[in-house]
């Protein structure tokens, strides 16, 4: 049934989805002459680049030349938009500046298609949350009303509207009206080490024997921080609702600094029961036993073990210091332990995969019968080693692998739970993370939704407040020892003005992107 399935898609993406490059130039230039308002450059800018990566808005000699006429009388609006071989127009009835905006992207997207011969499933929506803005219309409208809104004002298919939908009601059928949690907050703490670094990946990190900050150095700073983050959310009677560490990788800390770093925690964070508490250790050459047992013993309730692939060869190229048949083995080993919420990455576009290595790595997974399957695809990032290497973002095979995923998780009893989009990511596609009904991991909404504040505890870790108010502790680890207690001090004051002054929106439509 599959393999039909996979024939149909890939004869049905080699025809319409291959893309065509007519104009072999380093940088596409585009200029826009027109009446619109300068404020829209960059939703235009980001639009142009979703089409294809290096095209950029300019104001003066351009590859391509678009005229943009814009006409408005009482509340009927037309846009018309042209190039020397084509002409379109569009008209609506607009009622505020979105619909304004949103009319005159969309005529420029309907011609943007015609230029670069390809159309984008998400349409003009060039954000990273665009459940966000079925979150905005829910109780207002029905989900039938939702997707033709996604597909008329956003220009978004019908596949990914009904995708987005799917998501938020997998979401609120778990959790119900996630903005109850806005009076909670959730934590974050950063462990910025690894005993090596992906090629692809764009987080900080530092080496196990890192010679200018020790492991217990930076604990004994970031332990300061998580007791004092704590006492002051007991004091102010506030409770935790998740708690998620991450990295780098959390489990590259020796036996006796892991040990302690979860006693600080357990001693200054869990002074509520929490709904979930995670820890990546998404190197299964940084897990044995030994800590397996002790984060069953400090109530950590789950946990990641990422092959990222099931190819040795491609794990080699990508720097990951691990086997596939060690991933397996650890993955075993957590099971046998109690472990009964696991995570496994999967990332798709690496270099020199195809579409039959994706399908192997997933089929590996499937057999493994993780809780949670996260689904990446590889998004370019300037940090990475990967950055600016001749990387094919628009080959078929993803899209094929999409939607083979995306039936053979669910026919095997997983469902998508969060969705966000990446600048530069592989296929123009998403990430979605899949799971087992009820493993809907709560802190993955919570950050995607931007429902609650999150504060970050330690290097390059961020904090964003409900108010999506940012502050980024620094990224750099010498940095960060000598100045944390700063950047903990403006955390905590904000927050505690935050609350005093909070109005309760928390989903708007010009905060989605």
């Amino acid at each position: 049934m599959f393999d039909l399935y996979l024939k149909i898609w890939l004869d049905y993406n080699i025809l319409i989805k291959e893309y065509k490059e007519d104009i072999a130039i380093s940088i596409m230039k585009v200029k826009i002459n027109g009446n619109y308002e300068e404020r829209l450059n960059i939703a235009i800018q980001r639009l142009l680049r979703a089409f294809r990566r290096d095209a950029e808005l300019v104001n003066d000699e351009a590859d391509i030349e678009i005229k943009m006429m814009i006409e408005e009388i009482n509340k009927r609006m037309s846009v018309k938009v042209s190039t020397k071989d084509e002409n379109l127009s569009d008209e609506e009835i607009v009622h505020d500046d979105s619909d304004r905006k949103y009319l005159i992207l969309r005529a420029l997207y309907r011609l943007l298609t015609i230029i670069f011969k390809k159309e984008l499933a998400y349409g003009v929506l060039t954000g990273i949350r665009p459940t966000k803005l079925v979150y905005m219309y829910k109780g207002k409208l029905t989900d039938e009303e939702i997707k033709q809104l996604l597909m008329n004002k956003y220009a978004v298919s019908i596949e990914k509207a009904n995708l987005l939908i799917e998501v938020v009601n997998n979401q609120t059928r778990k959790y119900g009206d996630i903005t109850r949690f806005k009076d909670e907050v959730s934590i974050y703490i950063n462990i910025p080490f690894c005993p090596s670094r992906c090629v692809y990946c764009s987080f900080t990190s530092y080496p196990l024997n890192y010679q200018k900050v020790s492991q217990e150095a930076y604990l004994e700073v970031l332990l300061e921080e998580i007791k004092s983050v704590g006492m002051f959310l007991r004091n102010h009677n506030i409770p935790i609702t998740t708690i998620y560490v991450g990295g780098g990788t959390p489990t590259a800390l020796t036996n006796e600094n892991f040990e302690r770093f979860l006693i600080g925690i357990e001693e200054y964070l869990l002074y509520n029961p929490v709904r979930e508490y995670t820890i990546e250790c998404g190197r299964p050459d940084t897990i044995n036993e030994y800590k397996l047992r002790l984060i069953k013993e400090h109530q950590v309730s789950r946990i990641s073990v990422n092959p990222q692939t099931f190819n040795d060869e491609t794990l080699s190229k990508m720097n990951r210091t691990h086997t596939t048949s060690e991933i397996i083995n650890t993955y075993q080993l957590a099971r046998d332990i109690g472990l009964d919420n696991i995570n496994m990455d999967l990332i798709i576009g690496l270099p020199e995969e195809k579409l039959d290595t994706y399908i192997y790595s997933l089929n590996k997974i499937l057999a493994l019968e993780p809780d949670n399957i996260t689904v990446h695809y590889l998004a370019e990032k300037r940090s990475s080693d990967l950055y600016q290497q001749d990387i094919d973002f628009e080959k078929h095979d993803y899209h094929i692998f999409f939607n083979y995923a995306y039936h053979i998780l669910k026919n095997n009893g997983y469902i998508p739970y969060y969705l966000y989009r990446q600048k530069h990511i592989t296929g123009n596609l998403e990430n979605i993370g899949y799971c087992k009904v009820g493993k809907e991991c709560l802190y993955n909404i919570l950050m995607i939704e931007e429902a609650q504040t999150i504060l970050g505890l330690g290097c390059n870790a961020s904090t964003k407040f409900s108010d999506y108010h940012l502050i980024l502790n620094p990224k750099d680890l010498i940095s960060y020892m000598h100045s944390y207690k700063s950047y903990l001090e403006k955390k905590l004051q904000y927050f505690e003005e935050m609350r005093n002054q909070y109005d309760g929106s928390l989903f708007s439509e010009h905060e989605y992107e």
